[in-house]
Order: structure tokens, then sequence, then C-alpha cells
């Protein structure tokens, strides 16, 4: 069970403008080479970088950011690490999580009394811990238990704290048990409620939340066990009507493609980063209608048409739009060097930045 005192329901963080603005600035992590964040601002080349860790404490594959804070994890392989940066202040705090836990994400939650709270789904423990703080003083942590199979995600609403269950065999080798299973632990009480998404399949599931909607993706599920790999069911995303608890809609990627790794762009759209095949593992990027999950399609293909400026195809990963419509995204190159694409709303290329090495994820900070 949870303390009550430490949860409360989540509020709306949206932004409203009358005029989209571009954005403050974009972030990127760098997960190996040169663990760290790199900030980058909406023009120019110049950029800072915040190292986060050695190499041999960080493995990190994503961050989640909110209210200026960008939180990101190391799994059990690299020491069950929290680290909480603050990005206004470029501060960076390290918290040790759970022994052999093997976090998979972590989010920023509602605290009480001047207290952050943080969530950490903890994959190997099937539980979920919330991490508590005032400033720089000592971590209280408590967890919420039998989270699941494999619970990979969290997030709050309605005075209950939701999980994302996986259900894999996250603690030997993340085979996929079923199907993804969506869990509700009320702050108050012991009545739990837990909602089956039917053919939602994937051992790296998570969760984007928007107003009273869940959108929950998952990459699918592959045998990696020899190449050439297998895959046997491409990633799908269910959007989940939260206060009735029912799913809404179930939209499956397209055949061959692999992963679903999902944004909320800043236009209102989704964009899902995916492979087109699990051969060449060619990034792309899918721009998808909220309302009913449509595609916004080319007439050559179901993903982004993305173009340098002589012309020539681009492919990138990590896909966000800002609020004029301009796709971000990344792209590693030789001896992995990371830079941020900027495409215009017709899928031209118009910026193209240095964001260091090692680039595994951005986000666009409103």
């Amino acid at each position: 069970m949870m303390s009550a005192a430490l949860l409360t329901a989540c509020g709306d963080d949206g932004i409203s403008n009358s005029t989209p603005q571009p954005p403050r600035g974009i972030i990127v992590l760098d997960g190996f080479i040169q663990p760290g964040l790199t900030f980058l601002g909406d023009t120019g080349s110049a950029s800072t970088k915040l190292t986060l860790a050695p190499t041999t404490e960080f493995d990190a594959g994503g961050f989640t950011l909110l209210r200026d804070t960008v939180l990101a994890v190391s799994s059990r392989g690299a020491g069950d690490l929290l680290y909480v940066t603050d990005v206004r202040r470029s501060t960076t705090r390290r918290i040790q999580l759970p022994t052999r836990s093997n976090p998979s994400r972590a989010r920023l939650l509602s605290g009480t009394g001047g207290q952050t709270l943080i969530g950490a789904a903890l994959r190997d423990s099937s539980s979920v811990a919330l991490v508590s703080f005032a400033g720089a003083g000592a971590v209280t942590s408590t967890r919420i238990s039998n989270a699941g199979t494999c619970p990979t995600d969290l997030f709050q609403f309605d005075n209950a704290t939701w999980i994302v269950d996986a259900n894999a065999n996250c603690k030997v080798n993340y085979a996929v048990q079923g199907d993804v299973r969506l869990i509700r632990v009320p702050n108050t009480g012991t009545t739990r409620d837990t909602i089956l998404l039917p053919g939602l399949r994937g051992s790296g599931a998570s969760a984007l939340v928007d107003g009273d909607v869940a959108y929950i993706s998952a990459g699918g599920d592959a045998s990696f066990a020899a190449f050439p790999y297998t895959l046997i069911s491409s990633g799908r995303i269910t959007k989940v009507d939260l206060r009735g608890k029912r799913v809404l809609l179930t939209k499956q990627m397209p055949a061959t493609t692999y992963g679903a790794g999902v944004k909320l762009g800043l236009d209102g759209f989704l964009y899902v980063s995916l492979y087109q095949d699990l051969a060449s593992f060619t990034n792309r990027i899918i721009k998808v209608r909220t309302a009913d999950l449509s595609f916004v399609t080319s007439t050559s293909a179901d993903w982004l048409v993305l173009t340098g400026a002589t012309g020539a195809a681009v492919t990138c990963g990590s896909g966000q739009a800002d609020a004029l419509g301009r796709l971000h995204c990344i792209q590693n190159g030789t001896g992995s060097v990371t830079s941020l694409l900027v495409f215009s709303p017709s899928g031209t290329e118009v910026r193209r930045v240095a964001a260091n090495q090692g680039g595994v994820d951005m986000a666009i900070r409103p």
C-alpha cells in the first residue's frame, strides 16, 4: 500500500497560447559514450552539456520531462539509479533505488508539503518506488507492491496511481507473457482496478496522458534469439478513457515495423518513433491524429517522408513537433555523433545542429 499523504490528484499541466510559439529549447539525452544532457536553443548552434554519470553506471534509453525536471534511470546492469535534473539550474541529484530492482521509467508526481515526489517503475520487483525529498534533504521511500508482472511506467490521475504492466518476463529475458495491463491503485482503500489492453504487447510499454485520456503504447513482440530476427507482432497504441476505465481505440503499427515510442507534439498530434523492420532497423516516424488514431500519411508511406536540403531522403528517431508543426528528431552518424534535425511542416530539413555523441532521446521544452 502507498502513503495517502504523499499523493494528490494531478492537475492539468498543459500550456495554452492563442498564437503558436516556438519552443524555449530542446534537450537531448546522450545515453552512451558521453552520458549526459545536451541543451540546445531554438535557433543557432550553441549548446551546453551536463554530464550525468560515467558509462559504467548509466544505460538509460530515454527520459521524462515535466515542469523543467528531467528524470532518467539506470537498469539493474548499471546500478539501479535515479537521476533527477533541474533544467533551470543545470544540477543533478543521483538517488539509489532498491538493488536489483531494474527500474524502467520514472515520473514526477504531485507531492505535498513542499516535497518532491517521484515514482519509479521497478520491473524485477513487481513494484513501484515512491521517492520523496525536499530540496537537498534526505530521501524517503515507500513502495506500491504487487504492481503486475513487469511494471514499466506509471502516472497519477483522479486520486490514484495508474501502473502500466508490460506483462513480460523482465527478470530473465523480457519475453512477452501476454497483453499489457493497466492497474489502478487508489490513494485510499484497497480495491484495485485492472484494465486489460487486448493485442497490446511488448516489454517496454509506456503511457502518455492528455487530460482524462491515456495513450498506452508497446513496441510489439519479436524473437532476437538468432539473426534474421523474427517479428511476432507489430507495436500498437491503445487509447484509454481513464474516468470510464475502458478501452476506446487500438491502432496497430504498419506490418514489418517494430517499436512504438510515442510523444505528444505541441501541435496536438502524436508522433510515433519505430523501426521500419528488424533487418535494416531504419528509423521512421509516424504522425497520428489523437481523435481516431489514424495516420497522417503521404502518398508513398504511412510514415513521414523527410528530405534534406538537396532532396535526399533523411531518417531520424525520437520525433516530436513544436507548436509550429516543425518536427524535431535526432540522428546518430559516424562514430555515434548526434545531430538534432528540424523539419518544416512539409518535411524539408531546415536545421541541423550538433548534439554531442550517443543520443538516444530528445524532448522539446514548451
